[in-house]
C-alpha cells in the first residue's frame, strides 16, 4: 500500500469521504469547493469511470479497466485481482438491487447466478463485493463525515453497505439529492420510494438544489434539523459557478452574435424527450432563417438514427451533431450563441440554464415546479413545454427575431446569476457548513466513549 495516499494531508481536520461517479464534472466541482478549507477529503468512487488524472483528490477506485492502481492519489479497491468475472457478478447484484430484472424471472435466475461468483472469485483479504470495499475502506479511515453525491446511486449503495456492515457509528451521513430525477421522479417508483424514505430516516443531514425537494422530504417524515442544523439552503449540485470567469467569457449581447442555437443534451431521458425538438426545428425551420443549431452529446444511436432520417441534407448542413464534448468546449459554445435550448420533463435548477445564463445566451427551458421559483419567463429564460412541438418552435421563432427580448434577458441575467449560484458564496457556506457537522460528530464520538 502508498503510503503516501494514507497519510492526512491535514493531521487532525476532520476526515471528509464522498461517494460519487469519479469522472462527473459535478463531482469535481463539489468537492473542490474544499480545496482550501484544510479538511481530509477523499472519494469513493462508483463503479463508472476513472476521474481524469489532472483531478489530484485522493479516490478510491472500483472500476479496474486500465489495471490496478497504488499511487499517492488512486487506489483500486475493487474488484479483486485477477478476477475480472466479478465485474459480471457486480453488474448483476446492481442489476437486482435496482429492479432492473424483477420483471424478467430468467434473466433474475442468471444475475442471481452470476452474485455467487463473487464469494468465489475474491482472494485473500480483498473484499468479496463493492459493498465490502466501502465498508473496509470506512472502517479503516473512519471518517467524520460521509456524503453521498445523489441519491441514485451513491446514497441506496452506501445504505447497503451501512446496513450490512452495520456502519451506523462512524461519521454524519449527508445525503444530497442532485436534480433531476432524485427525487422529483423516483418517488413515484414503488421500487424507489421505500429507498427514498429509508435514506432520508437514516441520513443526519439532507442537502438538494431546489425548494420542492425540501418539501417532500418535510412530507414524509425528514426532520427539519438535518435541513438547518446545520443548513446549506438550496444549492445546485455542482456547488455553484465561477460567474465572473464566465462573465469574462463574452463581450457581445446576443443579438450581436452569431445566429447560432445551442442545444446541449441532444440526447434522450424519461427526463427529456428528443423527438420533439426535432421537430419543432423541421416545423419552423424557414422562420428561423439564418442559423446554424449546434446538437451536442449526440451519443445514443436511437437519436442518431431519427436525426438522420428526419433531416434534409439541406438542413442537416446547417445542423451539425457533436458526441461526447468537455465541460470547456461546451461553455465556449454557449457563450458564443445567441439561444440555449433544453427541455426537460423533469429537472433540478438545471446547470445548463444557469450556465447559459452567465454566458449571455438566451435560455430556452421547461415551466417545471422547480425551475419557476427562481427564473421568469420573458425576463430571465423563456419558457416552453418538452412534449408540445408547436411551443418549442414558437419560442424559437420569437428567440431568433426579437432582438430586444435577448439582450434584455441577458442583461437582468447578469444580476439574477449571482444571485443564484455564485460559486464564491457557496464555498463560504460550504465551508462553514463542514466544519459544524464535524464539531457534531466529535461531540458524538465523545459522548459514545464515556
Amino acid at each position: 500500500m502508498n503510503s503516501e495516499f494514507d497519510q492526512d494531508t491535514y493531521p487532525g481536520r476532520p476526515r471528509i469521504l464522498f461517494i460519487g461517479f469519479p469522472e462527473s464534472s459535478h463531482t469535481h466541482s463539489w468537492i473542490d469547493l474544499l480545496a482550501d478549507g484544510a479538511f481530509n477529503v477523499r472519494l469513493f468512487g462508483l463503479p463508472s469511470a476513472e476521474p481524469p488524472a489532472g483531478w489530484q483528490v485522493k479516490t478510491y477506485l472500483t472500476k479496474a479497466d486500465n489495471g490496478r492502481s497504488d499511487n499517492a492519489t488512486r487506489r483500486t479497491v475493487f474488484p479483486p485481482p485477477e478476477s475480472s468475472a466479478v465485474g459480471l457478478a457486480m453488474a448483476a447484484r446492481s442489476a437486482l438491487n435496482r429492479g432492473a430484472v424483477n420483471g424478467v424471472p430468467i434473466m433474475r435466475r442468471i444475475a442471481e447466478s452470476c452474485i455467487g461468483l463473487t464469494e468465489i472469485l475474491a482472494k485473500g483479504d480483498h473484499a468479496a463485493t463493492i459493498e465490502g470495499a466501502l465498508a473496509a475502506v470506512i472502517r479503516e479511515w473512519k471518517p467524520d463525515i460521509i456524503h453521498t453525491l445523489g441519491f441514485d446511486s451513491a446514497s441506496y449503495f452506501y445504505l447497503r453497505a451501512r446496513k450490512e456492515f452495520k456502519l451506523e457509528a462512524i461519521g454524519r451521513w449527508v445525503a444530497q439529492a442532485r436534480g433531476g430525477p432524485d427525487l422529483a421522479l423516483q418517488r413515484y417508483s414503488p421500487t424507489y420510494r421505500p429507498l427514498i424514505e429509508e435514506v432520508l430516516a437514516n441520513c443526519d443531514h439532507f442537502i438538494a438544489d431546489n425548494e420542492p425537494n425540501y418539501s417532500y422530504a418535510l412530507s414524509v417524515g425528514l426532520t427539519q434539523e438535518k435541513i438547518s442544523s446545520p443548513g446549506m439552503g438550496v444549492v445546485s449540485g455542482a456547488g455553484g459557478m465561477d460567474v465572473e470567469a464566465m462573465r469574462g467569457m463574452w463581450s457581445l449581447p446576443p443579438s450581436k452574435r452569431e445566429r447560432v442555437i445551442v442545444w446541449p443534451k441532444a440526447y434522450e431521458l424519461y427526463t427529456s424527450k428528443a423527438m420533439p425538438v426535432f421537430e419543432a426545428i423541421l416545423n419552423v425551420w424557414d422562420r428561423i432563417q439564418p442559423c446554424r443549431i449546434e446538437m451536442l452529446w449526440m451519443v445514443q444511436s436511437d437519436v442518431q438514427i431519427w436525426y438522420e432520417k428526419l433531416f434534409p441534407p439541406h438542413i442537416k448542413a446547417h445542423c451539425p451533431s457533436f458526441g461526447r464534448l468537455s465541460r470547456e468546449e461546451t461553455l465556449q459554445r454557449v457563450a458564443s450563441a445567441r439561444v440555449m435550448i433544453a427541455p426537460s420533463l423533469s429537472d433540478g435548477i438545471p446547470n445548463t440554464m444557469m450556465e447559459a445564463m452567465a454566458l449571455g445566451a438566451a435560455p430556452l427551458v421547461s415551466p417545471l415546479d422547480t425551475i419557476t421559483p427562481v427564473v421568469k419567463h420573458q425576463e430571465n429564460v423563456f419558457f416552453a413545454r418538452n412534449l408540445y412541438p408547436d411551443e418549442l418552435g414558437e419560442a424559437l421563432v420569437r428567440l431568433m427575431s426579437d432582438d430586444d427580448l435577448v439582450d434584455r434577458m441577458a442583461e437582468n441575467n447578469l444580476v439574477r446569476i449571482q444571485e443564484l449560484a455564485d460559486r464564491r458564496a457557496v464555498k463560504k457556506r460550504a465551508l462553514v457548513y463542514y466544519d459544524e457537522i464535524a464539531r457534531q460528530a466529535c461531540r458524538i464520538s465523545q459522548r459514545s466513549e464515556i
